[in-house]
């Protein structure tokens, strides 16, 4: 049958039987709290197909779904037909222009080793399968090669694998992609089967990327008789993103020169699109901004940008430019559908497509089958032990809400830094040791609170704990300072958190990647006072020396991974020596603290390292968490508990099926069991204190109750 001009997706409202038709269409999926039937009716307005829509969609979505499961689509997408199981019973019916686009581009930016799948992250097995859908261009903006395990283990080989096998046309070359030392670059770039880019990048007079069959700059491709010029741009601020050995001879020319020449280029060889791709991001202090290229190419032939760099979600237009990013980790994918008029004018609507999306899109299955090789060598490799803790190391986010790592102290992040403490003294040259190899000079040292991303749990520690919580590929390196230095850096460090409740202790605080970790020292502050004086006291912890703020004399050495200590305070100040990488670092230190496996790490949830002033310090508080299995036990029931790895001579009292435990101030690991897996409580940010976090409802920590 013909299917007339206009779409209409109906949302459907179904009794209890008809969602059972649902469920026996669409065997053992989920049945969700939002659904939608796209619907295709012909001429006399009669349903002839229609197809489900799961998960909870913008219109654009749905809009995009519509678009490729069209019937008459070549894809030869499944359409359902449903008029004999369901009929609309209600339905507010939206006219959709049915016209396709002439090109759409899909992009990725800041993917950081997240290619694999999962209930957040969008899979390149399902971006695949939307490129085959679309016809489309696969574009991603840099930082693909760098990140958690997947990347990091084989130096981003294994992504560019699942990149050529996902189809992927063209790539721009973000900061992170230098992480391994041009040398291994140039390995990446020969091993990709699709243009890996940057017009501003160069090695003395030659584009960093060049090579047979790729100028380094810029590439058109054409697609349904029309022709997409991209060009790309790596960010001048790479200087100091990235580990300067990485990219010595190294040179990042000026981004909107090099964008005017690009574009007026890309124009000459025929381009009827030209989009930039650009890893600058929107961040202020970068050298140029993606919006700040954008006004700058105002009335140039440059249609649109795809950014990357500084995490953040972008759909938006600067004059009649489109600028568009997907945040970081594969959590959404851009759908760029663009057309070029008759007068050549060029129209785009980008949407921004969500996890949930892809619950409509089967899988490739071949990339699924590259992924999961790839993934189960990996785990292979991973799942090696390196020893066992008996407490929880607490890093990143804690249930995936609550940044713990950058409201306070960790004892994760206390690991870190004595472990730079370690390699620090190793490495220090000889004027700064004594006949016996010890330092002379106190040593302090700082890890940002965002430099670490997950948590160790009590148990066996793996290699894949390790590498996972540390993804960042850091050195360790040591400066030579004063305690004014040191005062400044921590100052600006702790400017984020902005307030503290007098009677609760609850911190409010912006979770900024840079608050501290320390070592070698203790640190008291009021987060009540401006920022820049916060700080009331720095003590040493070995001398109990507290250090002047004032001080511009005393020597200390500050030992911290290589993008904190090339930042702000330390930045300008000459490096005295440069260390391990921070992750075998970490992993040594544990083995010497436990023998190399010999006993357990036995490292205390807190030790008071980073303490606050503005509140009672002996307040006590009530803990809550929510028990799982407890059927059978009555309000007011006594529960015996471990806190801190140790049993605690307090039981905690059931209430409606919530454990309420009363624990000093300050951070705690809780479990029932000595085996069981902690979690963690904590009056100053909260966790376990309140369900409700902002505009998040998050519930309370879960224990299991084994009767």
């Amino acid at each position: 049958m013909k299917i007339i001009s206009v779409r209409r997706i109906v949302p459907l409202i179904l009794s209890a039987s008809m969602v059972m038709s649902w469920v026996t269409v669409f065997a053992e999926d989920e049945v969700r709290a939002e659904m939608h039937c796209a619907g295709y009716y012909n001429e006399e307005g009669a349903l002839i197909g229609a197809k489900l829509i799961k998960g909870v969609l913008s219109d654009d979505e749905v809009d995009t779904l519509v678009d490729i499961y069209e019937p008459n689509n070549t894809a030869k997408a499944e359409v359902y037909d449903l008029t004999k199981e369901l009929e609309p019973i209600s339905y507010d019916p939206r006219e959709v222009e049915m016209d396709s686009a002439d090109v759409v581009v899909l992009h990725t930016n800041d993917m950081h080793g997240a290619l694999a799948g999962s209930d957040t992250v969008i899979g390149s097995d399902s971006v695949a399968a939307l490129k085959k859908l679309d016809n489309a261009i696969l574009v991603d903006g840099g930082d693909a090669t760098q990140g958690i395990a997947l990347a990091s283990q084989s130096k981003g080989e294994d992504v560019i694998t699942i990149m050529n096998v996902a189809g992927y046309d063209v790539m721009a070359v973000g900061n992170h992609e230098f992480d391994y030392g041009t040398t291994h670059f140039a390995k990446l770039l020969d091993e990709a089967d699709f243009p890996i880019i940057s017009a501003n990048t160069y090695v003395g007079d030659k584009l960093l990327c060049e090579e047979p069959g790729n100028d380094g700059a810029n590439v058109i491709i054409e697609k349904n008789g029309i022709k997409v010029g991209f060009f790309a741009l790596t960010t001048g601020s790479t200087k100091t993103a990235t580990k300067p050995e990485n990219i010595s001879g190294v040179e990042f020319k000026d981004e909107v020169e090099t964008a005017k020449a690009q574009t007026k280029a890309l124009d000459e060889q025929g381009a009827d699109v030209i989009i930039a791709i650009t890893h600058m991001g929107v961040m202020e202090g970068a050298s140029y901004t993606s919006r700040e290229l954008a006004n700058a190419m105002a009335g140039t032939e440059l249609d649109a940008i795809i950014d990357g760099h500084s995490h953040t979600v972008v759909n938006e237009k600067v004059g009649d430019i489109t600028i568009a990013q997907t945040g970081t980790g594969s959590v959404n994918l851009g759908r760029m559908a663009i057309d070029v008029e008759a007068d050549g004018s060029v129209e785009i609507e980008e949407t921004m497509l969500s996890r949930a999306f892809f619950d409509n899109i089967k899988p490739d299955a071949n990339v699924t089958s590259v992924i999961e090789d790839i993934s189960s060598e990996l785990d292979h490799k991973l799942k090696a032990e390196i020893g066992e803790t008996e407490n929880t190391l607490w890093g990143g986010s804690i249930r995936g809400v609550i940044a713990e790592g950058r409201t306070g102290e960790t004892n994760f992040g206390s690991l870190i830094c004595d472990a730079m403490i370690s390699e620090a003294i190793n490495i220090l040259p000889p004027e700064y040791k004594d006949s016996k190899g010890a330092s002379k000079v106190p040593v302090v040292a700082i890890e940002n609170g965002g430099g670490y991303r997950e948590s160790v749990p009590n148990g066996k520690i793996t290699l894949g704990h390790i590498i996972n919580a540390l993804p960042f590929s850091n050195t360790v390196r040591i400066k030579e300072i004063t305690p004014a230095i040191l005062y400044a850096v921590l100052e600006d460090c702790l400017s984020a958190v902005t307030a503290q409740d007098k009677e609760t202790g609850f911190l409010t605080s912006g979770y900024s990647g840079s608050f501290p970790q320390v070592g070698g020292m203790r640190i008291s502050y009021d987060p009540n006072k401006p920022a820049g004086s916060k700080i009331e006291s720095i003590t040493l912890i070995d001398s109990g020396k507290a250090l002047s703020r004032n001080d511009n004399a005393t020597k200390l050495i500050v030992a911290s991974n290589d993008y904190v200590i090339e930042q702000g305070a330390l930045g300008d100040i000459h490096m005295t020596a440069e260390g391990s990488g921070l992750t075998e670092v970490v992993i040594d230190y544990i083995n010497a603290l436990t023998a190399n496996g010999a006993k357990p790490l036995e490292i205390p949830t807190s030790t008071g390292r980073i303490v606050t002033t503005a509140h009672n310090v002996d307040y006590t508080y009530t803990a809550h968490i929510s028990l799982l299995n407890a059927g059978a036990l009555k309000n007011g029931a006594e529960v015996n508990i471990y806190v801190d790895g140790s049993p605690y001579d307090k039981a905690g009292v059931v209430n409606n099926g919530v454990l309420d435990v009363k624990l000093p101030d300050g951070p705690h690991a809780v479990k029932l069991y000595p085996e069981q897996n902690e979690v963690y409580v904590n009056n100053y940010s909260g966790n376990g204190i309140i369900d409700v976090y902002g505009s998040l409802t998050l519930g309370y920590p879960e224990l299991e109750y084994e009767g």
